[in-house]
């Protein structure tokens, strides 16, 4: 038997999961719903896990992996001084994270992006 909806009911701890991390800028793309007609609804930001000090239950970390958070009303100026790999970053404002895939190693954030010393509480 295979239950439906399960995942309606699996909540992400976001402020859980990126304590202890460190976030650099990689990179800024249009974030475009396609459709009927094609609409940019912000931008998509690239961040890299530079640093990984969370205590996971395996020796296995996130080091090196890339998280992608879609900036809804965001332009791609608004970040055109952020440097790759150098400019350190903050998620906040999260309105959607939600695990998916297969395997469920997947994830989806919607929320805010802003340079880690301008930050403000998720």
């Amino acid at each position: 038997m295979a239950l439906k909806n399960l995942s309606h009911f699996t909540e992400f701890n976001v402020p859980l999961f990126l304590s202890n991390k460190e976030l650099r800028f990689v990179s800024a793309t249009p974030w475009i719903e396609k459709g009927e007609n094609e609409v940019e609804k912000g931008v998509k930001l690239s961040l890299l896990i530079f640093a990984d000090d969370t205590s996971y239950p395996n020796d296995k970390n996130n080091l090196g992996e890339l998280l992608v958070v879609k900036v809804p009303f965001a332009s791609i100026s608004d970040y055109s001084d952020f440097q790759p790999m150098v400019t350190p970053c903050e998620i906040t404002q999260v309105e959607k994270a939600s695990i998916y895939g297969e395997y469920r190693n997947q994830l989806s954030l919607t929320g805010q992006v802003v340079r880690a010393e301008d930050s403000i509480e998720l």
